[in-house]
């Protein structure tokens, strides 16, 4: 785990190697953090620790409990139906604005995300199919282009990658995660934002249930096309 120091500062090192252990399950929802031991184990200082820290908490990632020890954040049902309706609300529009805007470099771009998706999920690891699903979304957003938006996206990076682990490792999940993005895929590929826009909240929703064992609050059923 230790970090080097000529590619990235430290501190930017740290935040990845923390972030990577718990999207990936290394560090589950709820373990505390050992300043010392994470110390030792990144050979960073203290105080580069703790700045990393703060970060990730931003992210979502962590909770800093006053005079404690940071703690991977858990999510209650409330919280993550929260983050879900937020979720639909921002990636929705973006698959909306990809459709209107996207060039055919950026189309192109995100049909190779979604073919190297495909078999992140067809082996059934849950790490590799998030780090994929990272380079889909940067793909969707720089097609958007609203930097604006993927910035308030990147907000619920946290929170969101705990999710999309707790959902995708339900048996039968992945694959149908997948055969839903291709199904969005070829509506933006046809150029129809409303039936993009609806299959991408069915996707939402379908992974909402998936995480929580049940619909997320205050949704209702879609179908595949939106009023004008």
């Amino acid at each position: 785990m230790k970090v080097t120091r000529v590619v990235a500062p430290v501190r930017v090192q740290a935040v990845e190697a923390i972030r990577e252990q718990i999207i990936s399950g290394e560090l589950p929802p709820g373990q505390r953090l050992i300043e010392r031991e994470l110390c030792e184990q990144l050979d960073v200082s203290r105080n580069t620790l703790r700045e990393a820290c703060r970060q990730l908490e931003a992210e979502g990632f962590l909770s800093i409990p006053p005079h404690k020890g940071p703690i991977v954040a858990i999510l209650s049902d409330e919280e993550a139906a929260a983050v879900f309706e937020v979720r639909e609300a921002i990636e929705c529009f973006a698959v909306r604005l990809f459709v209107e805007r996207g060039t055919a470099e950026a189309l192109t771009g995100l049909r190779e995300t979604v073919g190297r998706l495909r078999e992140a999920h067809d082996s059934s690891d849950v790490p590799a199919m998030l780090a994929v699903k990272q380079d889909f979304y940067d793909a969707l957003y720089a097609g958007a282009g609203n930097d604006v938006l993927y910035a308030q996206a990147r907000l619920l990076h946290g929170r969101l990658a705990q999710l999309r682990a707790r959902s995708l490792s339900n048996p039968g999940r992945p694959a149908a995660s997948m055969d839903e993005i291709e199904k969005v895929l070829e509506k933006i590929i046809a150029h129809d934002p409303n039936a993009a826009s609806a299959l991408w909240r069915e996707h939402i929703h379908n992974a909402a249930t998936a995480a929580l064992g049940h619909p997320a609050d205050g949704e209702a059923e879609t179908g595949t096309a939106e009023s004008p």
